[in-house]
């Protein structure tokens, strides 16, 4: 094998003088990766490109031949004289033959190239031929060569290039085909067991504690951990000041590189770059000053590809560590505060457009521009990830007092990601504190809109309140809206739409009779006492909140009536999660009553709503309608991914974090993972809990401890359940689980000790009996769809 003398001691710092290690997880990836037409190991310096490669091969069974390309490959004809004579080297003859063809730039050359190289694929066993720096090849033709070249390639024949950047070739068919296999720096840096071993082979033990630092230092980069080790004596323990050293000539050394290769807007521009923590391509494009907006300094920033490269499957910027950390110490020395402070900006509106919305906020506190990251979280939903929501209050917590006084949009977005963490009694203090401040102030529009605002999340705020106070006045707090809307109008966004999230409509969480019917008074009371511009906000709420009330009380027609109500109220001033939340408890209901069709036209319905880029959470509340629509036809392998793990932390039951822990529950009891499940219900009903939600917990807790034969538990639990829904009339969260509550009801109604009444067990019995009967219906017409569609889809193929 034609390898030995393959490789020099540039580069990748670790070969040298037998200076390396075998790596056997190195070698299982490279085992895997010849079974493909080409590979391309594509990593900055210093990842060890060439030994992995080189280390491998020289295990490997195989006849190799190893062209390193230079800038003189750029000529074609020394290109050619380079690949023919290293063919020559192993296969004398078709070396002449290609070096008396010449360099392929015709089609007759090429066809001539071509017959020659399938009769070397008729050679037997495994041939390699690896391209070592291809990233140096800028010549188009020899480009050209081999995009031609590698989409026929023989079956016996692997390429591999290795390079600093992805070929300028178009790899993208190829990959589809999964024709390429890429090796990047992840794959390729050091682990701790591998650095163990490398400083073992050298007779340098190292602890764990060691090894864990050393690591962390070099984020596993080859060549910095061979310096690491020959920065070492036998009896030196590693230190920081250690790594800090072998830094400073690291450094030194890339000083001396972009000395000679980058001009002073380059350098400038890279220390700006080097302020941000996220290099999406378009991000940094953006950053590149008017002056030289013709893309100039981005091509020759990527010809500094020792430490800079271009990844286009992520379109991202990959930075070598060393190099930014160069980047990141000279920043202090070179940038303007002026420089640093437009950087921000520019960064904080490019991720702003693009949905980075927590980077933007933190790129905006850097430039110091509090209006835009107020703006911001306006614009954010309420149900924003609690993540995301932290991460915005503890920004708007450092932003300066002088600064948060003057702003009127502050208070309220202060109130809306307090109430998003579930800061309830804070929330509630601090929206009584701004309103009176914002009251005692001088008859403004911006007074009058920050109190338009406060009035606003403080109505929600009671609003959600009501699960545990049992008190319905948010109705006085939504009235005073319209008191200071009408004084100012404005153009409304956010909050105003955002009334109906969550997993239940209703937020009442006592069963004490009648305070449904208070609830929806209140919300009645809302409806007609807004003024016109702000009531399209609040069209279909109340006819939801009826046909809710409606659909658990088991009045199935009246329920109908209602959603269809609502769904048309909603459509006519686009309330998009009214429309899906009506059009859920309409497909429970078609459910209940065997229309398979029906319920399947409502997901379709709720399908065109994905459409509405104003509807924040369309995908979210797709995927929990779709996983209740499958959970019922006991498909639960179809419930979207992300709802099949582990449970969120509790929050108020209004939120969607709620919604989809509703949606685990049911799955975690359709896929028996019933402990799981008995843990987070017992978590859950540890706190204030929406009414509904609490009895299809209770529900869900007898069915479980039944299953598991825990009987007395069970019925204890399903006794509970009964208590709370009783007062209400509450029947549709038992039957919708069908045989399995037929089973218990029969075992309650056996049980002497069971206080429910018989009736009542009787009626739940037989209504559950029948939604099993028609679900076994409903479950044969899936199947006969699903059959249909496949085969239609078959002969479409």
């Amino acid at each position: 094998m034609l390898i030995e003398n393959c490789i020099d001691n540039g580069e990748e710092g670790i070969i040298q003088s037998g200076d390396y290690m075998d790596r056997p997880r190195i070698h299982a990836l490279m085992k895997k990766a010849v079974s493909y037409p080409v590979i391309v190991v594509c990593a900055l310096c210093g990842y060890g490109k060439t030994h992995a490669v080189y280390s491998f091969l020289k295990q490997y069974d195989a006849r190799v031949t190893w062209l390193r390309i230079s800038e003189n490959d750029n000529s074609t004809d020394f290109f050619w004289k380079n690949y023919s004579n290293q063919v020559s080297l192993r296969w004398p003859e078709i070396g002449f033959r290609l070096e008396e063809i010449g360099f392929p730039e015709s089609n007759e050359a090429f066809l001539k190239y071509n017959a020659v190289r399938l009769e070397a694929g008729l050679l037997p066993g495994k041939h390699i031929r690896v391209f070592d720096d291809f990233h140096l090849l800028q010549n188009t033709e020899v480009l050209k060569f081999f995009e031609r070249s590698l989409n026929k390639l023989p079956s016996n024949l692997t390429l591999i290039l290795i390079t600093r950047t992805m070929p300028e070739i178009n790899l993208v068919g190829m990959m589809m085909r999964e024709n390429v296999f890429t090796i990047q720096e992840d794959a390729l840096r050091f682990t701790e067991e591998e650095i163990v071993k490398y400083f073992n082979q050298y007779k340098y033990p190292l602890t764990k504690e060691d090894t864990r630092k050393i690591f962390n230092d070099t984020q596993g980069c080859a060549s910095v951990v061979n310096l690491i080790r020959r920065s070492l004596s036998q009896d030196q323990k590693y230190d920081k000041f250690i790594f800090e050293a072998v830094k400073k000539n690291i450094f030194r050394k890339i000083e001396v590189d972009i000395s000679k290769t980058a001009s002073e807007k380059l350098r400038r521009f890279l220390l700006r770059v080097s302020l941000i923590d996220n290099h999406a391509s378009g991000l940094v494009k953006s950053l590149v000053p008017e002056s030289c907006a013709d893309d100039g300094l981005i091509r020759e920033m990527e010809r500094l590809n020792a430490y800079i490269r271009y990844d286009f499957i992520t379109d991202t910027y990959m930075i070598q560590n060393l190099f930014h950390d160069y980047l990141k110490q000279t920043q202090e020395q070179v940038l303007t505060d002026n420089e640093r402070k437009e950087t921000y900006q520019a960064a904080g509106l490019w991720c702003e457009k693009n949905g980075y919305h927590t980077d933007a906020l933190f790129y905006y506190e850097k430039s110091c521009d509090y209006d835009s990251i107020t703006r911001n979280v306006a614009s954010f939903n309420v149900q924003m990830p609690w993540e995301m929501a932290l991460n915005a209050l503890e920004i708007l917590d450092r932003i300066p007092e002088n600064v948060k006084s003057q702003n009127p949009i502050f208070p309220s977005m202060y109130l809306k990601l307090k109430i998003n963490l579930g800061h309830f009694d804070e929330a509630q203090t601090l929206a009584q504190r701004y309103a009176q401040e914002y009251e005692a102030r001088d008859d403004t529009p911006e007074r009058n809109r920050a109190l338009c605002a406060i009035y606003t999340f403080w109505g929600l705020l009671r609003m959600k309140m009501c699960t545990y106070t049992d008190v319905y006045d948010f109705d006085i707090y939504f009235k005073k809206i319209s008191r200071y809307y009408n004084k100012n109008p404005f153009k409304l966004i956010g909050p105003y739409k955002e009334l109906t999230a969550g997993a239940w409509v209703s937020k009442v969480g006592t069963s004490r009779q009648g305070a449904m019917d208070e609830y929806i008074a209140a919300v009645s009371r809302v409806s007609s006492s807004i003024s016109h511009e702000l009531a399209p906000y609040y069209e279909g709420l109340e006819d939801l909140l009826r046909g809710e009330l409606y659909f658990y009380q088991r009045q199935f027609n009246d329920a109908e009536q209602y959603l269809k109500q609502s769904i048309a109220s909603a459509r006519e001033h686009d309330q998009y999660i009214t429309q899906n939340l009506a059009l859920t408890y309409l497909m429970h209901i078609q459910f209940s009553g065997g229309d398979y069709e029906r319920a399947s036209g409502s997901i379709k319905e709720m399908e065109t709503l994905l459409n509405e880029k104003d509807y924040g959470v369309r995908y979210t509340m797709y995927d929990i309608a779709c996983a209740f629509y499958h959970l019922a036809l006991e498909k639960s392998d179809k419930v979207p991914q992300w709802l099949k793990g582990n449970f969120s932390p509790f929050t108020h039951s209004s939120f969607l974090e709620n919604y989809a822990n509703r949606i685990r529950a049911r799955y975690h009891y359709q896929t028996h993972q019933y402990n799981a499940l008995l843990d987070f219900i017992k978590n859950s009903l540890e706190y204030p809990m929406i009414l509904f939600g609490r009895i299809e917990l209770k529900v869900l807790q007898a069915l479980t401890l039944y299953k598991l034969k825990k009987r007395l538990e069970a019925i204890a639990a399903f006794t509970e359940a009964y208590d709370l829904s009783e007062p209400n009339g509450i029947i549709t969260s038992f039957t919708e689980f069908g045989k399995d509550m037929r089973t218990l009801t029969l075992a309650a109604h056996k049980d002497n000790t069971c206080t429910i009444p018989k009736k009542w067990l009787e009626d739940i019995n037989r209504i559950s009996s029948a939604y099993a009967k028609r679900k076994i219906k409903m479950k044969a017409e899936y199947t006969q769809t699903q059959t249909i569609r496949a085969s239609l889809d078959k002969k479409l193929i």
